[in-house]
Protein backbone atom coordinates (compact mmCIF):
# COMPACT_ATOMS: atom_id res chain seq x y z
CA UNK A 1 0.00 0.00 0.00
CA UNK A 2 3.05 2.23 0.56
CA UNK A 3 3.50 4.14 -2.43
CA UNK A 4 0.27 2.85 -3.84
CA UNK A 5 -2.06 5.22 -5.65
CA UNK A 6 -4.96 6.62 -3.80
CA UNK A 7 -8.15 4.28 -4.48
CA UNK A 8 -10.94 6.21 -5.56
CA UNK A 9 -12.90 6.12 -2.73
CA UNK A 10 -9.91 7.10 -0.75
CA UNK A 11 -9.37 10.34 -2.99
CA UNK A 12 -12.73 11.05 -2.52
CA UNK A 13 -12.67 10.98 0.86
CA UNK A 14 -9.70 13.02 0.94
CA UNK A 15 -11.12 15.59 -1.11
CA UNK A 16 -13.99 15.77 1.29
CA UNK A 17 -12.14 16.02 4.79
CA UNK A 18 -10.15 19.00 2.80
CA UNK A 19 -13.04 20.65 1.60
CA UNK A 20 -14.88 20.21 4.75
CA UNK A 21 -11.78 21.71 6.86
CA UNK A 22 -12.01 24.94 4.45
CA UNK A 23 -15.22 24.84 4.84
CA UNK A 24 -14.87 25.22 8.95
CA UNK A 25 -12.04 27.35 8.58
CA UNK A 26 -14.13 30.47 6.74
CA UNK A 27 -17.32 29.41 8.68
CA UNK A 28 -14.81 30.41 11.97
CA UNK A 29 -13.52 33.88 10.37
CA UNK A 30 -17.12 34.48 9.39
CA UNK A 31 -17.95 34.27 12.59
CA UNK A 32 -15.30 36.07 13.89
CA UNK A 33 -15.76 38.75 11.96
CA UNK A 34 -19.63 39.63 12.81
CA UNK A 35 -18.43 39.09 16.72
CA UNK A 36 -15.62 41.49 16.20
CA UNK A 37 -18.26 43.78 14.86
CA UNK A 38 -20.76 43.69 17.73
CA UNK A 39 -17.86 44.10 19.64
CA UNK A 40 -17.06 47.49 18.34
CA UNK A 41 -19.96 48.39 18.41
CA UNK A 42 -21.08 48.26 22.04
CA UNK A 43 -17.50 49.24 23.09
CA UNK A 44 -18.22 52.31 21.46
CA UNK A 45 -21.25 53.18 22.65
CA UNK A 46 -19.96 52.43 26.14
CA UNK A 47 -17.59 54.80 25.85
CA UNK A 48 -19.18 57.66 24.05
CA UNK A 49 -19.20 60.70 25.99
CA UNK A 50 -22.88 61.10 26.92
CA UNK A 51 -24.37 64.22 25.43
CA UNK A 52 -25.42 67.03 27.70
CA UNK A 53 -27.10 70.27 26.32
CA UNK A 54 -24.87 72.86 26.23
CA UNK A 55 -26.12 75.76 28.74
CA UNK A 56 -24.82 79.40 27.37
CA UNK A 57 -23.10 81.39 29.59
CA UNK A 58 -24.94 85.12 29.38
CA UNK A 59 -22.71 86.88 31.20
CA UNK A 60 -24.80 90.01 31.26
CA UNK A 61 -27.61 87.89 33.26
CA UNK A 62 -24.91 86.55 36.05
CA UNK A 63 -23.68 90.33 36.69
CA UNK A 64 -27.19 91.69 36.30
CA UNK A 65 -28.15 89.20 39.08
CA UNK A 66 -25.04 90.10 41.12
CA UNK A 67 -26.25 93.98 41.22
CA UNK A 68 -29.15 93.32 41.53
CA UNK A 69 -28.93 90.85 45.44
CA UNK A 70 -25.97 93.14 45.90
CA UNK A 71 -27.97 96.44 45.44
CA UNK A 72 -30.71 94.85 47.48
CA UNK A 73 -28.70 93.79 50.35
CA UNK A 74 -29.48 90.05 49.78
CA UNK A 75 -27.09 88.40 51.47
CA UNK A 76 -28.70 84.48 50.87
CA UNK A 77 -29.19 85.16 47.93
CA UNK A 78 -25.87 86.82 46.96
CA UNK A 79 -24.09 83.65 48.31
CA UNK A 80 -26.51 81.25 46.18
CA UNK A 81 -24.35 82.73 42.97
CA UNK A 82 -21.50 81.75 44.18
CA UNK A 83 -20.07 77.82 44.17
CA UNK A 84 -19.72 75.93 47.38
CA UNK A 85 -15.90 76.28 47.59
CA UNK A 86 -16.38 79.96 45.76
CA UNK A 87 -14.07 82.94 46.75
CA UNK A 88 -13.67 86.55 46.79
CA UNK A 89 -10.30 88.72 46.90
CA UNK A 90 -11.16 91.71 48.61
CA UNK A 91 -8.59 94.27 47.44
CA UNK A 92 -5.83 94.80 50.39
CA UNK A 93 -7.66 91.84 52.09
CA UNK A 94 -7.05 87.86 52.45
CA UNK A 95 -9.30 85.71 49.90
CA UNK A 96 -12.18 84.79 51.67
CA UNK A 97 -13.33 81.14 50.89
CA UNK A 98 -16.70 79.29 51.45
CA UNK A 99 -20.13 80.48 51.84
CA UNK A 100 -19.80 81.01 56.02
CA UNK A 101 -16.87 83.53 55.03
CA UNK A 102 -18.58 84.83 51.66
CA UNK A 103 -21.36 86.01 53.50
CA UNK A 104 -19.75 88.03 55.83
CA UNK A 105 -17.52 89.61 53.63
CA UNK A 106 -20.56 90.22 51.48
CA UNK A 107 -22.61 91.41 54.51
CA UNK A 108 -19.12 93.90 55.15
CA UNK A 109 -19.57 95.22 51.53
CA UNK A 110 -22.71 96.08 51.37
CA UNK A 111 -23.32 97.89 54.48
CA UNK A 112 -20.40 100.14 53.22
CA UNK A 113 -22.66 100.97 49.88
CA UNK A 114 -25.75 103.53 50.21
CA UNK A 115 -25.94 103.58 46.88
CA UNK A 116 -25.68 101.81 44.03
CA UNK A 117 -23.47 99.31 42.17
CA UNK A 118 -23.08 99.33 38.44
CA UNK A 119 -21.30 96.92 36.91
CA UNK A 120 -19.99 96.84 33.16
CA UNK A 121 -18.79 94.21 30.99
CA UNK A 122 -15.32 94.36 29.02
CA UNK A 123 -14.85 90.74 27.86
CA UNK A 124 -16.37 87.31 28.48
CA UNK A 125 -15.47 84.08 27.45
CA UNK A 126 -16.25 80.32 28.44
CA UNK A 127 -15.44 76.98 27.11
CA UNK A 128 -17.82 73.96 28.34
CA UNK A 129 -17.91 74.30 31.80
CA UNK A 130 -16.01 76.91 32.77
CA UNK A 131 -15.98 80.58 31.88
CA UNK A 132 -14.61 83.96 32.77
CA UNK A 133 -15.35 87.68 32.13
CA UNK A 134 -13.63 91.44 32.89
CA UNK A 135 -15.23 94.67 33.20
CA UNK A 136 -15.53 98.01 35.46
CA UNK A 137 -17.50 98.71 38.09
CA UNK A 138 -18.90 102.14 40.46
CA UNK A 139 -20.15 102.19 43.54
CA UNK A 140 -22.27 105.23 43.81
CA UNK A 141 -23.73 107.38 47.36
CA UNK A 142 -26.99 107.77 48.16
CA UNK A 143 -26.92 111.04 46.40
CA UNK A 144 -25.68 109.67 42.73
CA UNK A 145 -21.78 110.72 43.32
CA UNK A 146 -19.17 108.26 42.95
CA UNK A 147 -17.73 106.60 46.12
CA UNK A 148 -15.51 104.61 43.68
CA UNK A 149 -14.44 103.33 40.52
CA UNK A 150 -12.32 99.80 39.54
CA UNK A 151 -12.25 96.94 37.46
CA UNK A 152 -13.29 92.94 38.33
CA UNK A 153 -12.20 89.70 37.03
CA UNK A 154 -14.68 86.49 37.05
CA UNK A 155 -14.48 83.12 37.00
CA UNK A 156 -17.20 80.91 36.69
CA UNK A 157 -18.49 76.82 36.78
CA UNK A 158 -21.29 75.65 35.50
CA UNK A 159 -22.87 73.83 38.27
CA UNK A 160 -26.18 71.61 37.84
CA UNK A 161 -27.14 73.19 34.81
CA UNK A 162 -26.24 76.60 36.16
CA UNK A 163 -23.34 79.31 36.16
CA UNK A 164 -22.29 80.20 39.26
CA UNK A 165 -19.22 82.43 40.68
CA UNK A 166 -16.98 81.01 41.57
CA UNK A 167 -13.95 83.38 42.14
CA UNK A 168 -14.41 87.16 42.26
CA UNK A 169 -11.47 89.74 42.35
CA UNK A 170 -11.71 93.52 42.06
CA UNK A 171 -9.53 96.61 42.92
CA UNK A 172 -10.02 100.60 42.91
CA UNK A 173 -9.29 102.97 40.50
CA UNK A 174 -6.62 105.79 42.38
CA UNK A 175 -8.87 109.12 42.32
CA UNK A 176 -7.38 111.57 40.28
CA UNK A 177 -4.36 113.06 41.77
CA UNK A 178 -4.52 117.15 42.56
CA UNK A 179 -1.28 117.65 40.18
CA UNK A 180 -3.12 115.85 37.15
CA UNK A 181 -6.00 118.14 37.92
CA UNK A 182 -3.69 121.08 38.19
CA UNK A 183 -1.92 120.04 34.90
CA UNK A 184 -5.26 119.66 33.03
CA UNK A 185 -6.68 123.03 34.52
CA UNK A 186 -2.91 124.90 32.97
CA UNK A 187 -3.66 123.10 29.82
CA UNK A 188 -7.11 124.73 29.71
Amino acid sequence: MLGEPYSELEEEMRLDRNMCGGALAVVVLLLASCTAGDVTESTTEETAPPVVAEVVFDHEAVMGNFAREFNADNLEALADLFTDDGCRMPPNQPIVEGRAMLLAQLEAATSMTTGELKLALTSSESSGELAHGTGTFERLAADGSTMEHGKWMGTYKLVDGVWKMHCDIWNTNPPPSDDSQESDDESS
